[in-house]
């Protein structure tokens, strides 16, 4: 099967178009990979933070903060994890979840409350007002991510994320592709 005619006249394909003239004895197929990876990146990121700042209900802060809602809200009742949980779920630093965890409180998104079984353990729970406004709002947030990957058909989604997930054992042992 011959491959897609794709348009590599962005910054990456600049890029490594110079390579090639400077260091043609240099293969930077995976330096364009990885430059790629990066930039679609910050522009999702943008384009979530676009979406979050238009959404309806309340405002969310930032896509991180997003990021944990979602965790909460896609494991089912009661919606609730411990911070080391979260941490795990979301390869996040526990500083950079203390900050998002004291947002969403005061916003009114999440309780902290501690175990019942060990004072020292604390669980953090959506609210119900936020697994309301959550539901009201995932399917428009799904729909904006397929928007995101439009020009890709549902195949070539489907060997994208089988070839990140891949990737990404790299980097998480623990994960399966």
């Amino acid at each position: 099967m011959e491959r897609p005619r794709v348009s590599r006249a962005d910054v990456v394909g600049r890029s490594v178009a110079l390579w090639g003239e400077q260091r043609p004895d240099l293969d930077v197929t995976s330096s364009e990979v990885l430059a790629r990876l990066v930039r679609i990146a910050q522009h999702v990121e943008g384009a979530e933070t676009g979406r979050l700042r238009r959404r309806r209900g309340r405002l969310v802060a930032n896509v991180g903060d997003f990021e944990v809602l979602r965790a909460l809200r896609r494991i089912g009742p009661p919606y609730a994890m411990t911070p080391s949980q979260l941490r795990d779920e979301m390869l996040i630093s526990s500083s950079g979840l203390t900050g998002r965890l004291h947002r969403l409180e005061r916003d009114g998104w999440i309780t902290r409350e501690a175990s019942a079984d060990d004072q020292r353990s604390v669980f953090v729970t959506l609210t119900a007002d936020a697994v309301a406004d959550l539901d009201d709002d995932i399917a428009e947030h799904f729909a904006f991510e397929d928007d995101l990957l439009a020009p890709l058909t549902r195949q070539q989604r489907t060997q994208l994320a089988d070839l990140l997930a891949l990737l990404l054992q790299r980097f998480e042992p623990g994960a399966e592709a």
